[in-house]
C-alpha cells in the first residue's frame, strides 16, 4: 500500500513482497516529503483472493492504481475494513512475537487488539502475559487490580461475563485488556510450571473464548513457547533497523526447532518503525520473510509509539498512515483464520 506523504506500507502476500509491476510507477515518499504530485497515480498493492483456492489464493496479487480526484478514501482502506470486520464462528486467538527485544511486541499487540475492537461489534480482549519494565497495560487507564496472575488464582470463582469483566479495563475503542503482573517476581512465576501449569494454561484460554471473540496474547519470553499451541494466528514483529534480517531468520529457525512451521507459514510478518532512512534494512528483513510467511505489512515510525515510551495511546492519536497500517494488519489478520481452528486444535491435544 503506497499512501501519499509518508512511507511506503504494504500489506501483501509474502510470496510477492517487493515484486513491482514493470508497467506502474511506484513512488516512494519519505518522511517530509509531499508524496505524489497532482496528476500522479498512487499504487495500492493486495491481496486478491481472500481464502485459498485450487490456485493458492494467497499468491495472488492486484494491483490498485487510484489516479487524482477519485475520492477521499483512495489509500485503500475500505477494502482491509471489509477484512477486519470478516465474519468467522467461533472465538480466535491472536499470538503477537517480538523477534528480537525491542521490536515494538507489546505496541502491536495493542494497536491490533485496538483496531479489531474499533472495527468489530464482537468483544475483544488484550491480554498482558508480559513482564517488562514496560506492560501493554502500562499504555491504558487501568480500572480492575485485577492482573492475569489473580485470574489464574481464581479460575473456579469466575462465573459469566460479568464475573470475567472484574478482571479487565475496558477502552475507549471498546478492547478489553487483562493486566499482567509488574512485581519482581512476575518473569519467574510465568516460568514457574508449578504455579503456571500447562492445565491451568488451557483452563484459562478456554475460559477466555466462552467471552471473546477474539484474544490478543502478548507473552513474556518465557511464556513464549508454551502459548503458541494456542494460537490461531501469530504476528512476528521485527525492527526496521539493520538487527531486522538478522533477528528474522533466527526467530524463523526457532519457530521450526519448536514443531512451529504450519503456524510460522500462516503468519503475519510487520515491519516496525519503517522510515525513509531505514528503507534498505526494511527491504533485507523483507527478503528473509518473503516466501516463508503468508504476508508482510509496513508500519511507520511513530513518535507516540517509540521504545520506551510509556503514555497512553490508541489509534486516534496516531497520524493517518500509522491508522491504515495498523487497519492493514487487521484484516490481513482476521482473513486469515479460515484454515486455523482445526490446526490449533491439534497443537492444543498434544500441550495438555
Amino acid at each position: 500500500m503506497i499512501v501519499p506523504g509518508n512511507v511506503s506500507i504494504r500489506a501483501v502476500p509474502s510470496g510477492t513482497a517487493g515484486e513491482a509491476d514493470p508497467g506502474v510507477p511506484v513512488p516512494r515518499a519519505g518522511r517530509g516529503e509531499s508524496g505524489p504530485g497532482r496528476g500522479e497515480a498512487r499504487v495500492r498493492r493486495v491481496e486478491s483472493v481472500v481464502g485459498r483456492d485450487s490456485e493458492g489464493g494467497w499468491r495472488r496479487l492486484a494491483q490498485v492504481v487510484m489516479g487524482p480526484g477519485s475520492g477521499s478514501r483512495t489509500d485503500g482502506s475500505e477494502i482491509d475494513e471489509a477484512r477486519a470486520k470478516g465474519i468467522f464462528s467461533g472465538s480466535r486467538r491472536v499470538v503477537v512475537l517480538g523477534c528480537t527485544g525491542g521490536a515494538g511486541q507489546t505496541t502491536t499487540a495493542l494497536m491490533l487488539g485496538h483496531t479489531l475492537a474499533r472495527y468489530r461489534e464482537d468483544r475483544v480482549l488484550a491480554v498482558d502475559a508480559g513482564a517488562g519494565p514496560h506492560p501493554l497495560s502500562g499504555r491504558i487507564e487501568e480500572e480492575s487490580p485485577e492482573t492475569l496472575g489473580s485470574l489464574l488464582a481464581n479460575l473456579d470463582n469466575v462465573q459469566g461475563y460479568l464475573g470475567m469483566r472484574a478482571y479487565t479495563s475496558r477502552c475507549a475503542s471498546g478492547l478489553e485488556v487483562l493486566a499482567g503482573d509488574t512485581d519482581a517476581g512476575a518473569e519467574q512465576r510465568l516460568a514457574d510450571r508449578a504455579l503456571f501449569s500447562d492445565h491451568r494454561l488451557g483452563r484459562t484460554m478456554d475460559l477466555l473464548d466462552l467471552h471473546y471473540k477474539l484474544i490478543v496474547v502478548d507473552p513474556a519470553a518465557a511464556l513464549a513457547a508454551r502459548v503458541l499451541p494456542y494460537a490461531d494466528q501469530l504476528v512476528l514483529v521485527a525492527p526496521a533497523s539493520e538487527d531486522g534480517p538478522d533477528a528474522v531468520a533466527m526467530t524463523y529457525e526457532w519457530l521450526d526447532g519448536h514443531g512451529c512451521e504450519d503456524l510460522r507459514r500462516r503468519a503475519v510478518m510487520v515491519v516496525n518503525g519503517v522510515s525513509r532512512r531505514s528503507m534498505g534494512d526494511v527491504e533485507q528483513a523483507e527478503a528473509v520473510a518473503r516466501g516463508r510467511c503468508r504476508a508482510i505489512v509496513r508500519v511507520p515510525w511513530e513518535d507516540e509509539l517509540a521504545p520506551g515510551r510509556s503514555d497512553r495511546v490508541e489509534p486516534s492519536h496516531l497520524r493517518a498512515a500509522g491508522r491504515r497500517a495498523y487497519l492493514a494488519l487487521a484484516g490481513v489478520v482476521v482473513a486469515g483464520f479460515g484454515a486455523a481452528r482445526a490446526a490449533r486444535t491439534n497443537e492444543e491435544e498434544l500441550a495438555q
